[in-house]
């Protein structure tokens, strides 16, 4: 495997240690037009380059992490889009800003959640020669429930299993084509999970960026007292709980977070017979 090498301080007989290896796997269904996809991946290169992201990346006890991508639909469209990068200053976040801006989409139909995390576990475990992380995490965005592919909570468990932590970004924007209602439960019951696992919703596409931020500082910095105080805080008039990560809040609003575990989903995480709606 070919990895973006853009940290050459990581580099030790032949192998990269890391403190966290993170896979970032983006739904690019149906349900998600190019303008959607082109403000998540705008938003995602500049959580990147968010001075508090960076900051986080070098307060670890190595000063870098890992990141690769890949975009997922159904199980045959799943496509790799980034290869491994090593990211540990401004100017490695810089590099992968502009590869993630300049990745052409890639066209898919369904929504198989259940492949993104086989792949995501995959691209974890064949790299573990090369890139060696204290935490693996997986972070899956995307507007819809599992449709195609194994069933859900099989492939969840056993990627859970291996030790990897899988936390989510549903995207719940009712003006857009694929607007799930409580996906965020959907993802806290189904597709989270794994120590210290989160779920972030996004209410518009235009706040993903937010959204973005706050996950990764929380997930980079792994403040397990932040997290609970994010996940307690109680949100205004809702059932979700707001976000408090260290760095300010967004001007289009603070991101929210739930804790992954069961709820009325639990026992339908296959939706819609593997054929719902455009998801």
């Amino acid at each position: 495997m070919l990895y973006g090498i853009l940290g050459l301080i990581a580099w030790t007989s032949d192998v990269w240690n890391v403190d966290l290896k993170l896979v970032l796997a983006t739904d690019v269904s149906r349900s998600i037009d190019d303008e959607e996809l082109r403000l998540e991946r705008e938003g995602t290169a500049e959580a990147f380059l968010d001075s508090e992201v960076v900051k986080a990346i070098q307060s670890g006890s190595l000063g870098r992490i890992a990141v690769a991508a890949f975009d997922f639909s159904s199980p045959q469209d799943n496509r790799v889009t980034m290869d491994w990068h090593i990211i540990h200053d401004r100017a490695t976040a810089m590099a992968l800003a502009e590869t993630i801006r300049d990745t052409p989409r890639t066209r898919g139909r369904r929504t198989s959640v259940s492949s993104a995390l086989e792949l995501g576990a995959l691209l974890i475990e064949s790299s573990e020669k090369d890139i060696v992380a204290t935490r693996k995490v997986i972070d899956v965005s995307g507007d819809g429930p599992n449709n195609d592919g194994d069933r859900m909570m099989e492939v969840h468990d056993k990627v859970i299993a291996q030790g990897i932590i899988v936390n989510g970004l549903p995207v719940m924007d009712d003006n857009a084509n694929g607007y799930f209602p409580d996906l965020d439960k959907y993802y806290a019951a189904c597709v989270a999970g794994g120590r210290g696992s989160f779920v972030v919703a996004v209410h518009s596409y235009k706040d993903f960026s937010a959204a973005m931020r706050h996950k990764l500082i929380l997930e980079i910095s792994r403040n397990e007292t932040q997290i609970r105080h994010a996940q307690n805080a109680p949100a205004k008039g809702g059932t979700l709980l707001q976000l408090a990560a260290a760095a300010p809040a967004s001007p289009l609003g603070t991101p929210q977070v739930l804790r992954a575990g069961p709820n009325e989903f639990s026992s339908r995480c296959d939706i819609g017979g593997f054929g719902f709606g455009g998801f």
